[in-house]
């Protein structure tokens, strides 16, 4: 560790997101244990170590609480609406180069996958209510299957874990291969993040291009698999609109998941926006709206998630688009918001069937709330309620 700990020092300090590396090449790969010490083992190693805090070179963050859905991290948001949960950690870094990510230019690895399922009981016994466990939302961690062998461990866990599922963060793969033969029971979800035509092409290289994730989908559904979508980034490319329709339009005649989350792009103002993206190929009037809305979401102060560097009512007006184009394939398919302002799920929450009280932890339906498995009511489907919008004129 001594070397690594000197290397971490220059060579992972600053990593750029991949739209913003001039010379983007394959991140290095740091295969490392998982450790499952006792804090004052781990304190004692961070003090000797404290370069390896990047990527977690320790090897220490296997199981991490997602905070999201507190009322502070609500707070500190500014109103960002997401759900707590317990999530799986194995990898860290991802080696395809979408501009707008910041998990290129290093991954880490934990190899000890066998030691890992080990302490999953105890994992699943920290909160007996949770019944769905992301893995791993730090990477596409299908990039490195069959040779990592992590997927096939996972999944054979929780097929004799009562009441409690997996869900992998497939990403933008399409190499499900091995997944098709696993005795998984109906206990795995495999969730997509998934972009239309152009954002896929041009602003995520290396990933699997918008049709090949949907053709994935439709093996792993027609080997069991329970399939989700999340339309993620949501990024207003010239023609976004019939782009996302033919996305939708595929998803549909291919798949029938039981969830879709929609997730405009965020994260970032517009000046680190215009770093990562090519903005010729952006809507011109989603370009005008970012840049004369920046002031004034500076000014409020997002941090993240919804609210930067695309203004409310431009999302809206996205988001109303993609779930009526849901709609017209499927009624009942719980349509959720992902990262969205309070003042966003008030606009939808009653045309989207799934009420939300901004003064309580959130309960609706999405691709990896922790309540979010089979037996949940809304996994049945949703009642969708009035639009607060005008129906269209014919």
């Amino acid at each position: 560790y001594e070397e690594l700990n000197a290397i971490a020092a220059t060579r992972w300090k600053n990593i750029k997101h991949w739209g913003d590396n001039p010379k983007p090449c394959d991140p290095d790969l740091v295969l490392t244990m998982g450790k499952f010490w006792p804090e004052e083992k781990r304190t004692a190693f961070r003090k000797q170590y404290p370069n390896l805090s990047v990527r977690d070179l320790w090897g220490f963050r296997t199981v991490v609480w997602r905070a999201d859905g507190e009322q502070a991290y609500r707070q500190n948001r500014r109103g960002c609406i997401c759900q707590s949960a317990w999530q799986l950690h194995s990898v860290n870094g991802c080696p395809f180069r979408c501009a707008y990510c910041w998990f290129g230019g290093l991954n880490r690895i934990l190899v000890n996958m066998e030691e890992f399922v080990e302490h999953l009981d105890e994992v699943c016994d920290r909160d007996p209510a949770q019944l769905l466990y992301k893995w791993d939302n730090q990477t596409d961690v299908s990039c490195f299957e069959p040779e990592y062998g992590a997927s096939k461990l996972l999944i054979e866990y929780f097929a004799q874990k009562p009441g409690k599922y997996l869900e992998i963060y497939t990403g933008k793969s399409d190499n499900v291969d091995n997944l098709l033969e696993l005795d998984h029971r109906g206990k795995t979800i495999i969730q997509w993040s998934v972009g239309a035509r152009t954002q896929s092409t041009a602003f995520e290289p290396e990933t699997s291009p918008w049709d090949q994730r949907i053709e994935a989908a439709r093996k792993c559904q027609e080997a069991g698999y329970i399939v989700r979508f999340r339309f993620s980034p949501i990024i207003p490319v010239r023609n976004w609109q019939e782009e996302n329709a033919e996305l939708i339009r595929l998803i549909f005649s291919s798949t029938k998941p039981d969830v879709i989350s929609l997730c405009p792009f965020g994260w970032m103002d517009v000046e680190a926006t215009r770093k990562v993206l090519d903005f010729s190929l952006l809507d011109p009037q989603y370009v005008a709206a970012m840049e004369a809305a920046a002031p004034f979401l500076k000014a409020r102060g997002f941090t993240g998630g919804g609210g930067q560097p695309i203004p409310h009512d431009a999302r809206a007006h996205m988001l109303k688009f993609l779930i009526d184009e849901i709609r017209k394939y499927s009624q009942t398919v719980p349509i959720s918001l992902c990262l969205e302002t309070v003042e966003m799920w008030a606009l939808f929450q009653r045309e989207l069937g799934m009420p939300m009280d901004p003064d309580k932890k959130a309960s609706y339906y999405c691709t990896c709330g922790p309540m979010c498995a089979p037996g949940n009511p809304y996994s049945k489907g949703v009642t969708p309620g009035e639009s607060y919008f005008p129906p269209k004129k014919d």
